[in-house]
């Protein structure tokens, strides 16, 4: 019976098979063809041009155009690579706390687990002299491997480049190639800027990625205008810790990733900047992008030929904002508030004090830290700087010279240390060398304790070197001048309130200053 039943569904599924193809046979050789109903179409299927449109070299477009032709083969992709290592884990924290089971593991554990990965930067830069010299950022270069920088021309050349000196104060490095028949740029003057006026912005952004397909290696160019001058905006620096930056050149010509170090030049194809970074929620251009101005590059290039090395000028003090407290307190209502000189510094020499208030620098107001140095740091080495500063009301001039900026800075001791005579502590900058002794997060901020005094106050609230202070009387610390600028309202017998990073713990720690 079963084998009939299948003999069965066998014919009929053959016949509805047949039967099927044979409809679709008929509906195909009998159904219109859609080709005979196709109309032809008269005129044209669209309007084209006939028309010439010659660039005029005198029009605007010529001259853009021209400018571009003459400044893009001066212009250079840098890629870099890096070993990159971060601390592992044992465990997975979703929602966070890995933080404490890091440093539980990196006390007890010699050999703290690592991640490590090669990380590639990819930066633009300019030829700026025909010996293979090419000015680019330092955050392009920054902790890469100096024997894996490669510079790829815009005529498809790679070549291995040597970092000659960086800035990363100023975020501004030099490297050089050598090669032949090298294209170079010609600079500007960035002190003669005028907003509205014309901004060509020329990189490589992501590199030449955009370029590998068809081995096309012209940067990109984009243009728009100077959008404002001597912009001063705060932002992660070359070694990962945020600095402020002056001076800077807003523009709207987009700046993408991998811009970084390329030309903004003028209509002219002058160079007046370094293209920098960029204002963005979203990592990509919404027009506002910022270049230092080619001045202060000049600035170092003339250090680099004279020295053989980017030197910078420093007078060696600590300063800080005149607020309104201190501005009252001091009776003064302008001016750059002194709280600390380096020993041995050209401004302990000249006699400066912890408490005078600079208002002129060469007869120049100065009304913020930020502008004061950046009147230091536009001066040469040996260089002579006048001063009108307030020193206890009655108006002082006071003359010093500029000196090489020192490596290690904080190594120095302060005049009038505060924190030492009042709170028997000492404190320092976070550097890298005091990350890796304490054991100090990458991103952790403040200062940290480097020594504390026997029967000090600091020794008797249970602190000791490798604390880090985060905090002073409810006022937030980042770096030393927070830290500073915290303390200077101390006086003898006060109860001063830290916040402290002690081991893997945070505590609050109130102590009393010294008397005298």
């Amino acid at each position: 019976m079963f084998k009939n039943l299948k003999k069965f569904k066998f014919f009929v599924i053959v016949g509805v098979t047949i039967l099927g193809l044979g409809i679709a046979g008929l509906l195909y050789f009998n159904y219109p063809s859609r080709a005979s109903n196709v109309v032809e179409l008269k005129g044209p299927l669209y309007q084209e041009s006939v028309e010439p449109h010659p660039t005029t070299p005198d029009s605007l477009e010529g001259k853009i155009v021209e400018v571009v032709k003459k400044v893009s083969p001066a212009v250079v992709s840098i890629s870099t690579e890096r070993m990159v290592r971060t601390g592992g884990t044992f465990f997975d924290f979703p929602y966070g706390g890995e933080e404490l089971f890091d440093e539980f593991f990196k006390r007890f554990f010699e050999q703290f687990p690592q991640k490590s990965f090669k990380q590639r930067g990819l930066g633009s830069g300019m030829i700026i002299n025909e010996d293979g010299y090419i000015l680019t950022n330092a955050h392009v270069i920054y902790k890469v491997d100096r024997d894996k920088i490669v510079v790829t021309l815009a005529d498809g050349r790679s070549l291995k480049a040597e970092v000659i000196g960086t800035s990363e104060e100023k975020d501004i490095a030099v490297l050089k190639i050598e090669g032949d028949n090298l294209s170079v740029v010609t600079f500007g003057d960035s002190d003669d800027l005028n907003i509205g006026q014309w901004a060509i912005a020329i990189g490589n952004p992501f590199g030449f990625a955009l370029s590998q397909l068809n081995k096309k290696y012209e940067p990109t160019v984009t243009l728009g205008i100077i959008s404002a001058t001597e912009r001063a905006i705060q932002a992660r620096g070359a070694g990962g810790e945020a600095r402020t930056y002056a001076s800077l050149i807003q523009t709207d010509a987009a700046i993408n990733p991998g811009n970084s170090g390329g030309p903004l030049i003028n209509i002219y194809g002058e160079v007046i900047g370094i293209n920098t970074m960029i204002l963005s929620p979203s990592q990509g251009s919404v027009g506002i992008g910022f270049a230092i101005p080619i001045n202060k590059a000049k600035t170092l290039l003339k250090s680099l030929r004279k020295y053989g090395e980017i030197r910078q000028p420093w007078v060696g003090i600590w300063m800080q904002e005149l607020t309104s407290e201190l501005s009252e307190k001091f009776g003064v209502e302008k001016g750059v508030l002194i709280s600390g000189v380096v020993e041995g510094s050209p401004a302990e020499r000249a006699g400066l004090q912890p408490g005078d208030i600079v208002q002129k620098v060469n007869g120049k107001s100065v009304d913020s830290p930020l502008e004061l140095r950046e009147e230091v740091l536009n001066k040469k080495i040996g260089e002579k700087i006048n001063l009108i500063l307030i020193r206890k009301g009655e108006e002082i001039v006071i003359s010093l010279t500029t000196a090489q900026k020192p490596e290690e800075i904080s190594e120095l001791k302060l005049m009038e240390n505060k924190e030492e005579k009042l709170l028997g502590m000492k404190v320092s900058s976070v550097t890298p060398q005091l990350r890796e002794k304490y054991n100090i997060g990458e991103d952790e901020e403040g200062v940290v304790i480097t020594e504390v005094k026997e029967g000090g106050p600091a020794e008797n609230a249970g602190l000791t070197p490798g604390d880090t202070v985060r905090g002073v009387n409810k006022k937030l610390v980042k770096n030393l001048s927070d830290f500073r600028e915290a303390i200077q309202d101390v006086e003898p017998g006060d109860i001063v309130y830290l916040k402290v990073k002690h081991g893997i713990w945070s505590m609050d720690i109130a102590l009393q200053a010294q008397r005298k």
